[in-house]
């Protein structure tokens, strides 16, 4: 009788061969939280409601942080009742980019959507994205940045000018002409996400960064999108000790990811094509 893998390659190969027995669906969407029993339900209500009456498949995979509330037990009452919903509980607090790489990973989509639990950017605006990735995009990600006449931000004055700050330091030193890298509202096509978040290591808010880096190595095409937001009390990040880290992860981002090439991404393309078309 063979042996059964014990070794974690040896593990990893035989989950890698077994079939999928979940679906793909249309849109995933992701929702990091940390502490959010009171934030979180008036979200989900909103996302069901809305993805119900848009008549597509769809699930959304809330990735509860380690938090110390009942975040958990939240999100177990709207799993008993709607299939779409699935859980994933992290037995600690990683950080707001494990959370999303966590959940983009588990992810069945066609397309994957993150969002936050606060719901500052109304689950409607996904229709913004979702035509640019229909132009072509491979991610398109909000902007509360970009000016227009259809949408509107509501914010304090010192997040906004804080925000613009920063936003132009990331500019100069690793992701120039993208004006707004850490609005919480990103689309992704599903190859996209998978192949960005396998190699995305940061698990603090700085994530965004460096997916937009691994995409700009890969030649990827990304689509700036300017959507409605309004700040939601109660936020986690901290404007200058969070910037202060942030600064620090993007000189390690440039140096991890520096061989990436555009080359990975068609090659990873291609094995994915190849491995559905072998699926039964």
């Amino acid at each position: 009788m063979k042996p059964s893998p014990s070794h974690p390659d040896d593990i990893a190969t035989w989950l890698h061969r077994q079939p999928a027995n979940a679906r793909a669906v249309d849109l995933s969407v992701i929702v990091p939280t940390y502490n959010e029993e009171r934030r979180l339900p008036p979200t989900l209500v909103d996302m069901i409601d809305y993805l119900d009456s848009r008549k597509i498949s769809y699930e959304i995979i809330v990735v509860d942080d380690g938090s110390c509330d009942r975040t958990s037990e939240v999100v177990k009452k709207f799993e008993r009742i709607r299939s779409q919903v699935h859980l994933i509980r992290v037995p600690k607090n990683y950080g707001k980019g494990h959370a999303v790489r966590t959940g983009v990973l588990n992810a069945n989509g066609r397309r994957v959507l993150f969002a936050d639990a606060d719901g500052s950017t109304p689950i409607e605006e996904v229709q913004r994205l979702e035509a640019a990735l229909d132009r072509g995009a491979h991610i398109a990600i909000g902007s509360r940045a970009l000016a227009s006449e259809n949408t509107k931000v509501t914010t304090s004055w010192h997040r906004k000018y804080l925000g613009r700050a920063f936003n132009l330091c990331v500019n100069a030193m690793i992701l120039p002409q993208v004006a707004d890298t850490q609005c919480g509202f990103k689309l992704f096509t599903g190859p996209c996400a998978k192949f960005l978040f396998e190699r995305q290591q940061s698990d603090g808010f700085s994530f965004d960064v460096e997916i937009l880096f691994i995409a700009r190595q890969a030649g990827l095409k990304v689509e700036e999108v300017p959507i409605n937001w309004t700040n939601i009390p109660g936020s986690k990040v901290s404007l200058v000790l969070d910037a202060l880290r942030m600064f620090r992860d993007i000189v390690l981002y440039k140096v991890r990811h520096r061989a990436i090439s555009p080359q990975d991404f068609e090659d990873y393309s291609k094995a994915a094509q190849t491995e559905e078309q072998a699926t039964p």
